[in-house]
């Protein structure tokens, strides 16, 4: 008998993720006094495993998987939630004002199509300040954040109030012309010009970007400022002893993903003076890979996730019996397949049936899936939120989009929200 796609995917991950903790594991003992990788300082090695400080927690783009990313509610959020550092990324305006946005368009988190309808394709730099600001950034995630406004690189600063670090990214300096000097301007008229602390400890300012030639500029203005080089595939975890040697005579740290790399790799990029940054990630079974391997920073979209986990206690205390169960993010035929396809499998942990009315998903990019209208999940039964089209049933709901979106490569993640907005679940799964 052939088991439900569901069930079959579930044991999957299920191996999947044990077999990636086992490997940690293994790596563990293996780094154990007289046994480090060769190339790592054995000392280093060894008492990096046996003991280390927890990660410092950035919060990317904010609380974003709470509020509309990089805005001032998700970094409000993100300071409730005790993140240690704010990270964001920068654009310039067409009248050279830095602000703090991830795309280099308006359209996907603003309503600009709406304002300005004849401004195709709506990149920053082709817009004033002044017209940015009469932009709603929040309604996109929500009703409820309308009126939301895109940040600059000054009110960002002033949001802060020294309570937390920093990090904003060089995103892509190369459509911004003066970018990296307007951003040392700018340090340096806050006084940010070093190493210093925030309130909370943490690092004041960090740097990073993508563009290797406009980090380095940016360290040949401001050397003082720590940095943090990344790269795509995470090169830099299994680099040569001359490349480490070489980036660390000017950038602080360089980036990894937790379920690629082990701990012997990360105390290995550490011996070099480098500092070790994770991947964005935040599923808890994950979270815990990070502090285990021994990541400097961990880039999380849930600081209160992330905080929770790393101080040994259980995160989402809101749960009222519905939990993600699995994802089927794979199916057999097509990702949208009409009365089939991708879905989310809820599941009922209690033996009440529970309203799901007004519940919603979101996966990792943020596509909104909804539960459906008068849903419930019946005592210790699943529930499917299928992403593409079809009839929806007692036991599912189909919400009819016309492209898969849950990931097939590394990691993703889906979060589970209350009717209230309230994050009540949040599984992340291996895709390969």
């Amino acid at each position: 008998m052939r088991l439900p796609g569901f069930i079959v995917h579930r044991l999957r991950t299920a191996l999947v993720h044990s077999a990636a903790l086992a490997a940690v594991a293994a790596t563990l003992v293996s780094a154990q006094p007289g046994s480090a990788d060769a190339g790592t300082p054995p000392e280093t090695a060894a008492g990096h495993q046996v003991k280390h400080d927890r990660p410092v927690v950035w919060s990317h783009r904010g609380a974003s998987k709470n509020a509309p990313e990089e805005t001032t509610a998700a970094y409000r959020r993100a300071l409730a939630d005790g993140a240690d550092v704010l990270e964001g990324d920068l654009a310039q305006t067409k009248d050279g004002v830095l602000v703090v946005i991830h795309d280099n368009t308006l359209a996907r988190t603003t309503n600009v199509e709406e304002v300005f309808p004849d401004r195709a394709p709506w990149n920053v730099i082709d817009f004033t300040l002044a017209e940015i600001k009469q932009l709603d950034a929040g309604s996109w995630w929500d009703p409820a954040f309308a009126g939301q406004r895109i940040l600059t690189l000054r009110e960002w600063f002033r949001l802060t109030g020294g309570r937390a670090g920093l990090a904003p990214e060089l995103k892509s300096p190369t459509l911004y012309p003066g970018m990296v000097e307007n951003l040392v301007k700018e340090l340096r008229a806050w006084g940010y010009t070093h190493d210093l602390k925030a309130g909370n400890g943490a690092p004041q300012i960090w740097v990073q970007s993508f563009d290797e030639a406009a980090l380095r500029q940016f360290h040949a203005l401001l050397p003082k400022v720590p940095t943090l080089l990344l790269r795509s595939g995470y090169p830099f975890m299994t680099a040569t002893d001359e490349v480490l040697t070489e980036l660390a005579t000017w950038t602080t740290a360089i980036a990894g993903n937790p379920v690629l790399t082990t701990a012997s790799q990360v105390a290995r990029v550490q011996s070099f003076g480098l500092k070790v940054v994770s991947e964005v990630e935040d599923g808890p079974s994950i979270l815990s890979m990070i502090e285990l391997q021994g990541y400097d920073y961990v880039f999380t979209n849930v600081p209160d996730v992330a905080k929770a986990v790393l101080n040994g206690k259980q995160p989402l205390r809101a749960n009222h019996g519905v939990v993600i169960d699995s994802v089927v993010f794979n199916p057999d035929g097509s990702d949208v397949e009409p009365d089939g396809g991708e879905y989310v499998a809820l599941r009922n942990t209690t033996g009440r049936p529970i309203d799901l009315n007004g519940y919603t998903l979101r996966e990792f990019g943020n596509t909104l899936l909804r539960v459906g209208d008068g849903a419930v999940i019946e005592p210790g039964s699943f529930y499917k939120v299928y992403v593409g089209p079809g009839t929806d049933r007692p036991d599912a709901h189909f919400n009819g989009l016309s492209a898969g979106v849950l990931a097939n490569t590394v990691t993703d993640h889906v979060y589970l929200y209350n009717r209230d907005r309230v994050m009540e679940g949040l599984y992340s799964y291996l895709a390969s």
